[in-house]
């Protein structure tokens, strides 16, 4: 009988010993959180680090955008041996034409197109430098205004890729802007051409970088040297304190494609204030200073500054973006002043 018992109880001994081993390989309550709030800081550590490398990379893409639009700009100038006009226009009384009254041409800032009989802009006249040829061939650089904007599978609602920093505000490419009860569609741009010291409001324009109305300017005439003269830069087309339809955001068109006097506005950018400058106080009209100043102010969603182009063909992020920055920036738009800007 004692035999007996020895053999029946055996097995149920190693069956409680596995038993046992398994329920000490379960993990308790508390170890389960201790894991999940591990796995919750390396997740906070990690999504900085992968923000921050999209928006490296998205900095990286335009700063490409805007090497090929330098390299393009001076592809252009080898061929014509002079920079395309900032904005081109015949002198006229008709719209869409600059005035022959407008002060501007009366004091000779503005003088007559390089292009005569043309409307068109120094993002039009750069697309055959761009592998764009097809559709610069296309444009109809005779109609005024809006006529390449008719609709929106019209040529001057294209998106043109290199034309938009991937971390600018775009909620939607073309956009639509309606005036006299006709709606145009426009491609969007990111880049606006170094117009100098103050492009806009218009009466007060300075008239002193490379680019503006029917400007016919040369390498030679830079003579601050090539290093020390932005071609084109970014502008930032986000703005908290600027509200139109509900949307933060500057309330211009930002259109590629278009061409009046107006199109300063969209084209042109100038160093009035400082780079990345905001509006200082919540608007929700476009008639103060404040927000003529924004309107060609250089700027980025790229932290501390914005890339610009020189005329030697480098791109530098641009980071002088102070009150107290202004002359050194004012410096580096102005091609000829006898001040040559540095940056690094």
């Amino acid at each position: 009988m004692a035999t007996a018992s020895l053999r029946f109880s055996a097995p149920t001994a190693r069956l409680r010993w596995h038993d046992r081993t398994r329920i000490a390989r379960a993990f308790t309550l508390v170890e389960l959180l201790v894991v999940i709030a591990i796995i919750g800081t390396l997740v906070g550590l990690l999504l900085p680090a992968v923000q921050a490398a999209r928006e490296a990379a998205r900095r990286m893409q335009c700063s490409n955008n805007l090497k090929q639009v330098g390299l393009a700009l001076l592809n252009f100038h080898d061929a014509k041996k002079r920079f395309p006009p900032g904005v081109n226009l015949p002198v006229g009384t008709s719209s869409g034409m600059l005035f022959p009254s407008n002060t501007l041409y009366t004091s000779g800032k503005m003088g007559q197109p390089p292009f005569p009989g043309q409307w068109g802009s120094w993002l039009m006249y750069t697309f055959a430098m761009l592998e764009e040829g097809n559709l610069a061939a296309q444009l109809n650089f005779t109609t005024r205004e809006y006529g390449n904007c008719s609709g929106p599978t019209s040529l001057g609602a294209t998106n043109v890729s290199v034309f938009v920093c991937p971390s600018d505000y775009v909620p939607k490419n073309p956009i639509t802007y309606v005036t006299g009860g006709t709606t145009y569609y426009l491609g969007i741009n990111s880049y606006i051409a170094n117009a100098g010291s103050r492009s806009w409001y218009y009466p007060n324009a300075t008239c002193d970088g490379v680019f503006q109305v029917n400007s016919n300017v040369k390498l030679k005439d830079l003579l601050d040297g090539t290093s020390h003269t932005v071609l084109v830069g970014e502008r930032n087309s986000f703005e908290p304190n600027w509200v139109v339809s509900g949307e933060q955001k500057l309330p211009n068109m930002r259109g590629w494609a278009w061409s009046n006097f107006n199109a300063i506005q969209d084209v042109l950018g100038s160093a009035w204030v400082p780079v990345n400058y905001r509006v200082p106080s919540m608007v929700t009209a476009s008639s103060t200073a404040a927000t003529d100043d924004r309107q060609n102010a250089f700027g980025s969603q790229h932290p501390g500054g914005a890339n610009m182009v020189f005329a030697d063909g480098s791109v530098r992020l641009v980071t002088l973006v102070d009150t107290a920055d202004l002359p050194v920036l004012q410096k580096i738009m102005r091609p000829n002043d006898g001040q040559p800007g540095g940056v690094d």
